[in-house]
Formats: C-alpha cells, sequence, structure tokens
C-alpha cells in the first residue's frame, strides 16, 4: 500500500541504492526527479519502533555520581526509580542524580560488589553480592541469605516463583528462601553442576538455569533436573544469561555459541541465532525485552543488538550512526516502563539508549546531506528538503530520491525553496541562483545572464497573480516569464531580504536583514523600524494569522504583532522561551512553532494575544533542547521557508544535523504527570530510614532536608516539582527542577509536608499521601513550663515593685540627679542597638532589613531625578553541600570570605553591599545601568573564584563559587522595587540553569 511520506516517519531502516545520475536533457523527460533514491521501511507515527539511529545515548560514569564505572546488574522498581549493582556498591538513580549507600545504611552491601537485583511481590528488594543476598524493605537493610547457604562464593541471579519464594543462583550453589527458611540445592538433589549464571522462571514454571561450563539446565515443578548441552544440540557450555518468552520457553545467550531459543522441556529442538543471521558475535551476555515485545542482546566486545521482525539491528561503540556506546563490552541490560534500554558496560559506566523525542531524519536515514536549509510540504503530499552541500532530497512513498548538481541543479548548495500554484518548484541556492523543477521534472536554471541582480538567495515567493519574487543578498528582483527584473522603487529594501508575504488584502510585505520592515502596495513602499515600534531591524520570518494580523519574526529580540495599523511586541521577559523567531509555523490547534540556535518552542497565539491586548502579564512557551534528544540544536534561519506544516498537522523543521518532524499532539511530557515521591530524607545531616511513618523529630530547632523524585526516568529534566508544607507556609511553592527542599530550622509543632510533579509546569499530580513531620518541644517550649515562668514572673515583679516603692521614697532626691544621666546612657545605648540591627553578625555586611531601607530610599530618589537603578544577586553555588560536607563553622568562614569580597566591590556613595539570606547577597548601585552593574558583577565573581576556597563537592569546579544575577532600570510610576528585584533573580536562576559560576 502506497503512503505519503508525511503520513508515515518513525523510520525503522534507510539504505542507499546507487544509481548513476541522469543528464539535464534526460531529466527534463522523466516524470520524477532523477538522482540516487533511500528505501524507507514505512511505519506509523505511533509506533515507537524505530532504526538504531534514531536513539539517543545517554552516559553517566563515576564523574556523574555512579559509584563505580563496571555496572553489573539493572532494575527499575515500581516507583520508577532505577536500582544499580555497580563493582563498588548499590546505587539508586531518579534520572538526575545518584544516591549510594554508606556501610552505616548498608553494612553488608556498601562498597561491594552487587550482582543480582531482584524486587519481589511485596515491594523488597533483593541484593545479590559476594556475601549471599540482602533485602532492603522499609528503608532497611538486613541478611537474608548469608554466604555459607550460598556455598561460599557470589551469588549472580535472583527470581521468585509463583508461590513467593525466592531463588538465587551463584558460583556455589542453588538456594531457595521462603518465608526465612533456606533450602541450597546441590548435587544429592539432582543438580547437575554448582557453578551456576542465571535463574528464570517460564510461564509454564519451570526455572531455567544458566551455568558456567554445563550448559543449560531446566528443574520442572516436579523438581526433576534437565540438561540442555552438546549431547543434546546446545551449542555452547557457557550460558550467560536465560531470559523467558512471553509465548513459552526461553532464551538464551552464550558465551561463543550465540542465541539459543527453546520453546520448552519437551520440546528439545531449538533456534541458534549467531553472526551468519546478523549478529555481531556469538560471545552474548545479557539479554532484555522491551515494551514492544522485541529482545535486546547485549555481547562481549560488539555493543548491544535488536532483534526485531527476524533482523537484528547494532549499536556499539564508536562514531557513526552506529555507535555511541561508551564500550561495546556489555555486562547488563534492561528495558524499563518507558521504552528506554538501559546497558551497564563492563569499564565504561551505565548507557541509556531512548527514543529521540521527535523524529530525526538526515544521512543516517538516507538524506544527501545533514545540513538542512528550506523544507517545502508540497501539494501532492512530498516533503521537499533543500541542503546545503547535498542538493535537494524528495521525501514520499517511503522513498527518498534525491536531486543534485549532477541532475540538473546549477549548485548542490541550495538554500531555499518555493513550490508555485502548478507545481512548479523554485530553487534558491547560496552561489548559482535560481532554479526551477517544472512539473514535467525539467530544470532551468536563472543567474546573471537572466537578470537575476544576485547569486546568493535566500527567499522566494509567488503571489495571487503569479508573479515568483525573489530576495537575493543584492537586491530584490521579480520573474518576467522569461528571466528575472531587478524591482526598484523608494524605499523598497536594496539587499537583504530574507522572508516575503502577501497578506489577503493583496499587500506585499519584506522582511530585511537590517532595513526592517517594507510594505508594497499600489506602487508604493512603506518602510517600519524600530522607530515605528519592531524590536529590531532584522526582520528574518513573516505569518498572517486567520485573522488578518501580521506576525513578524526578529533576529533575537522577540515577536511583533501589526494589527489595525499597531505594532505589539512580546519579548523573552515576557515568557518567551528565546528571542531569535526564524520560522513562525501555525497548527490546528493554534499554536506557534518557532526555531532558535537551541531548539524550538511552542507557544499559543492566543497567550501572544492576549499579553499584547494586556489581558495577560506573560505568555507560556514550551521549549525543546538538548535536553529533548535533538541531535543539533542549531536550526535554519535568515531564509524562507525554514519549515513546513504537512498535510497531518506535522512541523518539519530543517536543522544542522537534518529533519526534525513534530507532530503536536505527541509532545514529550504530554502524557499524565508524574508521581512525585521521595527519594531520600536528612535530619540534622544524617539519613532517615523511609519506612512510610510519620516523621517524628528530636526538639530542635531541626534542619530537614527532603530528596524529591518523580516516576519517570525519561523525562526527568522536564519535572518540576512543587510543596506545601502545611503549618509553615500558606500555600504552594514552586520550586522548578530543584529536587531537594531544605527546612534549616523547624521549630516544635505539628505540619504536613505535601508534593505535586509536573512535566511542563501546567498540570500537576499530587502525592497520594502527605508527609506528616512533628517536631518535639524543649522542656523550656511546653506549656507547663510557660506556666510556671508566668507564675514565677509575676511574682517576682510584685516584689520587685515593693521592693523599688520602699527605694524610691528614700531615694527620690538621688533619682532626680540619676535620671539625666541615665538617660543619656539609654540614648547611646540605642543608638548602638540601632546601628547592630543594621548587620549580619556573620559577614560584617548590612543585613537585609538595612537593604530594604536602603533600596526603599535609592528607588524614590531615581525615580525623581529620572536616573538609573541596578542591582546585582549573588548566590553561591551548591552551598549547601559544602555546609553539609565541612560543616557550619567552615560555612560561615566562607561566607565572611564573600562578603568581604562583595564589601570591598564598591565604593561609591551610595552603593551598598548587603546579605540577603543565607547563602544570597544584594548589591545596590544607584545611578548605574545594566553595563556598568554586569561590570560590578563580573568583577565580584571572579574575586571570588580566585580566593581558591576549596569545595570538594561542587558541581562547578573545585573551589568555591557564585551566580549572580543582574538587572537595572529608570524607576517610573507603572512598575516597583519588587520588578526589578524579580528581573535580577529571573538572572540569577538563568545564571545558575546555565552551569553557574556566571553572570547573567
Amino acid at each position: 500500500m502506497r503512503r505519503s511520506f508525511a503520513a508515515m516517519a518513525m523510520l525503522l531502516a534507510a539504505a542507499l541504492v546507487p544509481a548513476t545520475a541522469a543528464p539535464v536533457a534526460a531529466a527534463r523527460g522523466a516524470s520524477a526527479p532523477a538522482g540516487a533514491a533511500s528505501a524507507i521501511t514505512p511505519g506509523d507515527l505511533a509506533d515507537p519502533v524505530r532504526e538504531v539511529s534514531q536513539y539517543k545515548v545517554d552516559l553517566w560514569q563515576t564523574e556523574q555520581g555512579l559509584p563505580l564505572n563496571t555496572v553489573q546488574a539493572l532494575l527499575q522498581s515500581r516507583d520508577g526509580g532505577l536500582w544499580i549493582g555497580t563493582a563498588g556498591g548499590l546505587a539508586r538513580f531518579d534520572g538526575r542524580r545518584f544516591i549510594s549507600f554508606d556501610a552505616a545504611q548498608a553494612p553488608d552491601v556498601a562498597s561491594q560488589p552487587v550482582f543480582a537485583l531482584l524486587e519481589d511481590r511485596q515491594g523488597r528488594l533483593w541484593i545479590g553480592h559476594p556475601g549471599g543476598v540482602a533485602v532492603y524493605a522499609q528503608g532497611r537493610f538486613s541478611a537474608a541469605i548469608s554466604k555459607a547457604q550460598a556455598g561460599g562464593r557470589r551469588i549472580w541471579s535472583l527470581a521468585e516463583d509463583k508461590s513467593g519464594a525466592i531463588w538465587a543462583a551463584g558460583d556455589g550453589a542453588l538456594v531457595r528462601w521462603k518465608d526465612g527458611a533456606v533450602k541450597t540445592f546441590g548435587a544429592a538433589d539432582g543438580l547437575p553442576a554448582a557453578r551456576l549464571r542465571t535463574v528464570a522462571f517460564d510461564t509454564a514454571g519451570t526455572l531455567w538455569i544458566a551455568t558456567t561450563g554445563a550448559g543449560l539446565f531446566a528443574m520442572t515443578t516436579d523438581g526433576k533436573f534437565h540438561v540442555f548441552d552438546a549431547s543434546t544440540g546446545f551449542p555452547h557450555p557457557q550460558v550467560r544469561f536465560v531470559l523467558p518468552d512471553p509465548s513459552g520457553g526461553v532464551w538464551a545467550a552464550t558465551a561463543g555459541g550465540g542465541l539459543v531459543r527453546l520453546h520448552a522441556v519437551d520440546r528439545p529442538d531449538m533456534r541458534v541465532y549467531t553472526t551468519a543471521d546478523g549478529l555481531p558475535s556469538d560471545h552474548l551476555t545479557a539479554l532484555a525485552r522491551d515494551l514492544r515485545g522485541d529482545l535486546w542482546i547485549g555481547s562481549w566486545g560488539a555493543g548491544v543488538s535488536r532483534l526485531h521482525d527476524g533482523r537484528f539491528s547494532t549499536i556499539s561503540a564508536g562514531p557513526g550512526p552506529a555507535g555511541g556506546l561508551a564500550g561495546s563490552q556489555v555486562w547488563s541490560l534492561m528495558a524499563d516502563r518507558e521504552g528506554s534500554i538501559w546497558v551497564g558496560t563492563w569499564v565504561d559506566g551505565l548507557n541509556r539508549l531512548r527514543n529521540r523525542a521527535f523524529t530525526a531524519i538526515g544521512t543516517p536515514e538516507g538524506l544527501s546531506h545533514d545540513n538542512v536549509r528550506s523544507v517545502v510540504a508540497a501539494r501532492d503530499g512530498a516533503i521537499w528538503a533543500a541542503t546545503a552541500g547535498g542538493g535537494i532530497n524528495r521525501l514520499r512513498d517511503g522513498r527518498i530520491t534525491t536531486l543534485r548538481q549532477a541532475d540538473g541543479l546549477p549548485t548542490d548548495e541550495v538554500s531555499t525553496m518555493h513550490e508555485a500554484r502548478d507545481g512548479t518548484l523554485w530553487i534558491g541556492t547560496y552561489t548559482a541562483g535560481v532554479a526551477r523543477r517544472l512539473p514535467d521534472g525539467r530544470i532551468e536554471r536563472f543567474g546573471p545572464d537572466s537578470g537575476l541582480p544576485g547569486v546568493e538567495v535566500r527567499a522566494l515567493y509567488e503571489d495571487r497573480d503569479g508573479t515568483v519574487w525573489v530576495g537575493t543578498r543584492s537586491a530584490l528582483a521579480r520573474f518576467n516569464g522569461r528571466g528575472f527584473e531587478q524591482v526598484r522603487a523608494p524605499g523598497l529594501p536594496d539587499e537583504g531580504v530574507a522572508a516575503i508575504l502577501q497578506d489577503r488584502a493583496g499587500t506585499l510585505w519584506f522582511g530585511t536583514t537590517g532595513q526592517g520592515l517594507v510594505r508594497w502596495r499600489d506602487g508604493k513602499a512603506r518602510h517600519f523600524s524600530t522607530a515605528d515600534g519592531l524590536l529590531s531591524d532584522w526582520v528574518i520570518a513573516l505569518k498572517e494569522d486567520a485573522r488578518g494580523a501580521l506576525w513578524i519574526g526578529t533576529n533575537g529580540e522577540g515577536i511583533n504583532r501589526l494589527k489595525d495599523g499597531k505594532i505589539g511586541a512580546v519579548r523573552p521577559a515576557d515568557g518567551l522561551w528565546d528571542g531569535l523567531s526564524q520560522v513562525l509555523l501555525e497548527d490546528r490547534a493554534g499554536n506557534f512553532w518557532i526555531t532558535c540556535n537551541r531548539g524550538f518552542y511552542r507557544v499559543a497565539r492566543d497567550d501572544l494575544d492576549g499579553l499584547i491586548d494586556g489581558r495577560l502579564k506573560q505568555v507560556r512557551s514550551l521549549g525543546f533542547g538538548p535536553g529533548d534528544a535533538l541531535r543539533a540544536t542549531s536550526f535554519a534561519g535568515n531564509l524562507q521557508a525554514a519549515g513546513a506544516i504537512d498535510a497531518a498537522g506535522r512541523a518539519w523543521l530543517p536543522s544542522s544535523s537534518g529533519l526534525v518532524v513534530v507532530d503536536p499532539a505527541r509532545l514529550p511530557g504530554g502524557g499524565e504527570p508524574p508521581a512525585v515521591r521521595i527519594e531520600q530524607i536528612k535530619v540534622d545531616g544524617a539519613p532517615v530510614p523511609l519506612d512510610g511513618r510519620p516523621l517524628d523529630l528530636p526538639p530542635g530547632p531541626v534542619a530537614l532536608s527532603v530528596s524529591l523524585a518523580a516516576s519517570t526516568l525519561r523525562e526527568a529534566d522536564r519535572v518540576r516539582f512543587r510543596f506545601w508544607m502545611e503549618g509553615l507556609s500558606r500555600g504552594w511553592t514552586d520550586v522548578g527542577q530543584d529536587r531537594e527542599l531544605t527546612f534549616p530550622a523547624l521549630s516544635h509543632g505539628e505540619y504536613r509536608l505535601r508534593l505535586a510533579a509536573s512535566a511542563d509546569g501546567q498540570r500537576w499530580r499530587e502525592a497520594q499521601a502527605p508527609l506528616p513531620v512533628t517536631v518535639r518541644p524543649r522542656f523550656h517550649e511546653t506549656g507547663w513550663f510557660h506556666l510556671l515562668v508566668g507564675l514565677a514572673a509575676i511574682g517576682g515583679f510584685a516584689g520587685a515593685v515593693m521592693l523599688r516603692m520602699r527605694q524610691l521614697r528614700r531615694r527620690q532626691v538621688e533619682m532626680e540627679r540619676l535620671v539625666a544621666r541615665r538617660t543619656e546612657e539609654l540614648r547611646q545605648a540605642n543608638e548602638h542597638l540601632k546601628q547592630l540591627s543594621f548587620l549580619d553578625a556573620v559577614t560584617g555586611l548590612p543585613n537585609r532589613r538595612r537593604f530594604n531601607e536602603a533600596a526603599d530610599e535609592e528607588w524614590r530618589r531615581a525615580r525623581r531625578a529620572g536616573t538609573s537603578l541596578a542591582l546585582v544577586l549573588a548566590d553561591v553555588d551548591a552551598f549547601k553541600p559544602y555546609n553539609d560536607q565541612l560543616g557550619h563553622l567552615k560555612g560561615d568562614e566562607c561566607l565572611a570570605a564573600v562578603g568581604a569580597v562583595l564589601g570591598a566591590s564598591i565604593g561609591r556613595a551610595g552603593d551598598l553591599a548587603a546579605r540577603y539570606g543565607g547563602e544570597e547577597f544584594v548589591v545596590l548601585l544607584p545611578g548605574a545601568d545594566r553595563d556598568a552593574a554586569l561590570r560590578v558583577a563580573e568583577h565580584i565573581r571572579a574575586a571570588i573564584e580566585s580566593l581558591a576556597i576549596a569545595h570538594p563537592a561542587s558541581p562547578v569546579g573545585p573551589v568555591i563559587t557564585v551566580s549572580l544575577g543582574v538587572a537595572a532600570c529608570v524607576p517610573d510610576d507603572e512598575r516597583g522595587l519588587e520588578s526589578l528585584i524579580a528581573e535580577a533573580d529571573d538572572a540569577l536562576y538563568a545564571a545558575k540553569r546555565d552551569g553557574r559560576n556566571r553572570v547573567r
């Protein structure tokens, strides 16, 4: 069945088919483009199966927190977390952070190699290690099978039978644990050999046992053992892994004999797969089955293979489409519940293969070149992709056909395209002018000798009269039927036309790279620039919406709307994900899709209208960048058309690494919000077992730290969190992607910690049950103590009054003399206390109270004078880990050193450096604009880094660093001081998000 390429994507394979390029004369008589063709296996967009080139490979090693780069066991627990057994101990991973366990928490497994992991039906975690088997339940570790019961050797594998019994296989024995009773199987029980490697139960309840040197065993439900070895045709005695098949029987991975499929004990026929069948190696190590039922096979030295529809495809170490793994010696495999494949290697850490959030089509899938510059969704359902270096690609009916210089194009350096209403494809190039491919396949070329004013073409457009307009780097031209003629008129752009559009009224609009926006109506030109309200004179995208408004994309400043003669603006500060707008595509839901140089984003047109019309204060934009597994984040721009919407509503976006296909109905994070869970709790820096009971804390003040995680591993970089500590705060607090909540000094009382998570910041999922927290009062905080103190105070007060009255009668004259002296002393004391109330005890800087007064005073002064006021917010990077590891004394010394640098950085009258709170500082700079404040901030950042205060736990570097946010404005009646502080705070968080130790 033939289908348009726009109805398939999710490519499964791409194989170049060599073909001899036809000469131009032959091409003119053809009904389809000449050139090389790539066959693509059709697939449905809903089908997550991709060619392995579509998988994004992620890597974690010891530098990212993995205990050791040898990963021997992998397990996803029911809460979504990933358990990892390494040669250096056990770890838990939430997609962002690793948590390991020390000897105090896990005495049997801390720093010990972990070879096996199993979660039973009760949610307990079973851990196989050199000393036997341990169990983790209710936040605590305990021993289940001793080393002696395990035959004195390591445990390699664990399995649970239908009765809930746990079976363990190791180098010394087969062991069964049931309700605390341990049974060890040996030769007396019929076990043919004791060096075992893997155990697994099939659907019939048969226990399959992989061995080291004795082939494959099967223990049926009657307790009898059956042996599969050379005598029964089994290909190799070394069996590394066995995996049940849902239809019955098992798959066995051998260390030299390939992959074996056995259907049942009583069906001895087997199917053996080797390198002759497409496996990269016969030395196999691990097996896993993904959500689709595909089989994944780990090998020793050749990476990972997938068996899908009888075909093997492999991804291994090294460059190229089939490369990307950190190492090819695979030890462990696991398929998670989100479709990702986790690969544990011998010495190269942990890899994850995950489907890209968006389909990528580049040279691995058959494109002639990765640098795609322009896309056209043709009327016949085909997709045309222009490349800078590989000519043009036509994608339709599961095939990619290439049109290149050898086929009649003037050059392979193609910049832009446009399809005319009669099906003619107009083609602009970087170096050789214009060509057109006629509906009958003939190609005609137009250069300077045809009247074209320049050979570098940036925009092509056909107006309603059928006239084709061309924007070049040199001038504007139009086609007269035989060639081109330059269009000259006062006000028309004379160079750099990057976008052309004709609105519903018939007016032509030209976006230029430096001369703003030009309107051409009735033979007259009208020029619009920043003086008229444009955000930039560099206009690179134009779009007319269904309501007749003209949207204008700029080169970094934001978006303008021209409606009813008025120009409105939306900037990044208003919520746009980026200021660069290289294309404006509108989907069926009324959303704009916009590309930039760090990815692409979606924003609702109604939100843009609402902000410009004053109904909204912020727009909501959803960005997609490196965290969404894009091959590249740089997209084509400064030309037309830099993107297209196909008949199925998908957006085709050209990037420096091929085409990116976006289905607006299937976006990452678009499903149900993830569940939130507590990953770790620390009280005064010490971990507390997660046993599900209310948290009862000793008398305080108590420092409470709560680490959060979500049920998604694939979308971990997108998850946002919020909390509500009932009894402490009045509502929800959104902490963004911060996964650690810190309550530095909880006073005695009753609290309830409510948690919620979201993948898009709009739809939230709250934890089913809040965490009750009780901080017990100290004796002097109890009601009885307060009552006693009150009674004592009353008695003491009464006695003091009586004594004082007697003294006053005796010393009335003396008191009159003392009053004057004491009054003066009191005045001096009050003055001293006032000074102390404005100082921070740790840093010696002015405190938050003093800053608030000074900032309010300087704001009013700057508003009266019409002068600028600048603010710098600074935050010590990763200060909590520094404080936790080195202690509060060192933390105070660090804050004092940072405060000294800030105090020395200001010298003008009116400048103020203050401690804002915790590890945050603020610098107030009256009369300074943003550039001056940036210089001050950079001086502070460099000076603090040069202190070289060692920071052993910083993710930024080996020393203490700070991130700084800068904001400046001229105060007016329409904004307040809070807006300036908020802008500086946003800039500070941008510096944190961009990697810390920087100024934004």
